[in-house]
């Protein structure tokens, strides 16, 4: 079971982006986030009234508004919800936590330092709720995956606490597909008459392994509560953005290059940014027709030459869907001051594992994370060829 001490605190605004999209509370009527501008034509997020006609998240426009005539549409913003979800952390930090935000919206710390500080628990929950905006959840318990089911069992302005020992309980009744299983191995224990986390935490455990390998065991011991993971704060990053408004919408490929130039220049020269090169980036464009539009770029190397910022900034140009009223650049990563001390020689393995790090990571952050995998040996003893390797998340 997880130490008594370690107390997880979730914080959880469902359907964050649709939310920062209409600038309000959802309405009764049925709304859907609509495509990103320059993306693919499927919807984002949907409100309850438009989930009741049977739309979903990545369903293309034309079936939703089939299934839903009237449908509304609101304009996808990304700029507008990464600021919501940076100045969310912001207000989390600002109560002395250390936070790691896992999605726009989601966000978890460890509440064991705080609570005294708040003057108990309970206290600590009310603060938190009190900082978050509306339709905002809060939960605590004794691990992240059971911190984070609760939260999304919560209401707004009603922070759920569950205890160490009552944890297994409270995720009895979870179906195992929320226990973080392949579909193929979910659908198979489901078939197997396994229909819930209480269920699967009743059998043994050398069966499940034998059966499902790592990732059984995984799911069974998040079924029984024993969630090992830890958090993982970020760091406050410096507010290193600049910006350029044009007094009518832009959609000249070479005046926005210019724009870019000078945005490079102008953070390049910021004080606070020292002598420290450029890991990554985010461009934002405020468009004419409303709307926004983002792209993060990560760098292969870091670097403060001008003349590579701008040749790595320039090819996202042309992926703008309209004019815009305002661009903005921020540096979203930075390197060391001193950057990499190179050695005289070094052994080829440290150079083949920081070489295959750096690719893991521009991968990851070219791709999103769930795109690299690689194979774990679980079972060379099982009768069965497809259960004696697993393929699971690259993570070094």
């Amino acid at each position: 079971m997880p130490r008594a001490h370690q107390l997880i605190v979730c914080v959880l605004v469902p359907r964050f982006p649709l939310r920062v999209a209409l600038r309000g509370p959802l309405p009764d009527r049925p709304v859907a986030l609509g495509p990103e501008p320059g993306g693919q034509p499927v919807i984002g997020e949907v409100n309850a009234a438009a989930a009741a006609f049977g739309v979903q998240a990545g369903m293309r426009v034309g079936e939703a508004i089939a299934r839903c005539p009237k449908l509304e549409l609101a304009t996808a913003d990304p700029g507008a919800v990464a600021d919501a979800a940076d100045a969310l952390v912001r207000r989390l930090e600002s109560l002395g936590a250390a936070v790691e935000p896992v999605e726009p919206g989601t966000a978890l710390f460890a509440g064991d330092g705080l609570v005294r500080l708040h003057g108990g628990t309970r206290r600590l929950l009310e603060t938190v709720s009190k900082a978050l905006p509306g339709g905002g959840r809060v939960a605590a318990a004794a691990g992240r995956f059971t911190a984070r089911v609760a939260a999304g069992r919560a209401r707004p302005g009603r922070p759920v606490m569950i205890s160490e020992a009552g944890t297994p309980e409270f995720l009895s009744r979870l179906p195992v597909d929320r226990l973080g299983l392949a579909p193929v191995a979910a659908d198979e224990m489901v078939a197997l008459g396994v229909r819930t986390a209480g269920e699967l935490a009743a059998l043994p455990l050398p069966a499940v392994a034998d059966r499902f390998g790592a990732g059984g065991i995984a799911a069974w011991r998040l079924a029984r509560g024993e969630d090992e993971a830890h958090i993982c704060p970020r760091t406050p990053p410096e507010p290193l953005r600049e910006s350029i408004g044009f007094p009518e919408p832009i959609g000249d490929e070479v005046t926005l290059s210019q724009a870019v130039a000078v945005l490079v220049e102008r953070l390049l020269g910021n004080p606070r940014r020292g002598t420290r090169p450029v890991r990554s980036l985010a461009l934002t464009a405020r468009l004419g027709d409303g709307g926004s539009w983002r792209r993060p770029i990560a760098l292969r190397d870091a670097t403060s030459e001008p003349r590579r910022l701008r040749d790595a900034l320039t090819p996202k140009l042309v992926e703008l869907p309209g004019a815009v009223e305002r661009i903005s650049l921020e540096l979203t990563e930075l390197g060391h001051s001193g950057g990499d001390q190179q050695q005289l020689l070094r052994p080829q393995e440290e150079v083949r594992r920081e070489r295959a790090a750096e690719a893991a990571r521009q991968v990851r952050a070219g791709m999103g994370e769930g795109h690299l995998l690689r194979v774990v040996e679980v079972a060379p003893w099982s009768r069965i060829p497809e259960g004696r390797s697993l393929l699971v998340p690259f993570e070094g």
